[in-house]
């Protein structure tokens, strides 16, 4: 047999269960061959456990060690990964959550791997330099309505259902966690990361509709004009400045180039 297929009769046996790689394993003194497969099958189940549960920490919590193992597993044998890091592995796990537990249980569970995925992504995404308020000081007045932002890599809006968020709160901070998985309403969320530090806030419609815009490249102008349906003009345009003085200030965008002046274009960090 040629490695290529000892190797794919090998990942057959690990990922589920064949014993075809059961005859070309050499015989070993007071060890039966199942027995020292099984070593590696199991502990290829047991790293991923492992390497999950850094990922989704409060999820663990939440399920419990052992039903969160053994959605690994079943995630792992379903699903198994097409990645070279185990890092990238692990976001079908919402949706497996979601047909493996009943009613809201299930649900909230599968937001709150999303809420932990979206963090984990925030934090490995690409170093990009914020747009700061002096990087808009030369701007000139008439170029305003043009200009284009873009958020931050590695940026997210959540829309959630559960209450996901308290649970992942409880974890972090070692509190009780909710008496339940429903939430009076659905909600917005912001995910973002500044320097090495990633943050999240709860969003209003206004803003997530605002922030929706920005990602599908409104200009500032086309953004007034969206606040001023629903406001007048002038009170549209004050909160179009609120808005941004706030993005600004959280280093939630970054200048795309276009209609920027050269000293507000980004740079790669030495």
């Amino acid at each position: 047999m040629r490695l290529a297929q000892l190797q794919r009769a090998f990942q057959a046996h690990v990922l589920s269960g064949s014993n075809a790689i059961g005859a070309h394993v050499a015989p070993a003194r007071g060890a039966e061959t199942a027995m020292r497969l099984a070593v590696y099958a199991e502990g290829y189940d047991a790293r991923l456990v492992e390497a999950l549960a850094v990922t989704y920490p409060a999820l663990e919590r939440a399920l419990g060690q052992e039903r969160f193992a053994d959605c690994v597993r079943a995630l792992a044998h379903r699903r198994p990964s097409r990645f070279f890091s185990v890092r990238r592995y692990g976001r079908e796990l919402a949706e497996l959550l979601e047909g493996e537990l009943p009613g809201a249980r299930g649900r909230g569970a599968a937001e709150l791997a999303r809420f932990e995925w979206a963090l984990a992504e925030a934090f490995d995404a690409a170093d990009a330099r914020p747009l700061a308020a002096q990087d808009l000081e030369h701007i000139d007045p008439s170029r305003w309505a043009g200009l284009r932002f873009e958020l931050v890599p590695g940026s997210q809006t959540l829309s959630l259902a559960t209450n996901a968020v308290c649970w992942w709160q409880a974890a972090a901070h070692d509190r009780a966690p909710p008496a339940r998985w429903r939430a009076g309403r659905s909600s917005m969320w912001l995910i973002w990361r500044r320097e090495l530090a990633v943050y999240f806030r709860r969003l209003a419609q206004e803003e997530a509709r605002a922030l929706a815009a920005l990602r599908s490249g409104a200009s500032f102008g086309a953004l007034c004009a969206q606040l001023a349906r629903c406001a007048p003009a002038a009170s549209a345009s004050l909160r179009a400045a609120t808005l941004l003085k706030r993005w600004l200030g959280e280093g939630i965008l970054v200048a795309p180039g276009a209609g920027l002046s050269r000293r507000a274009r980004l740079r790669p960090r030495p």
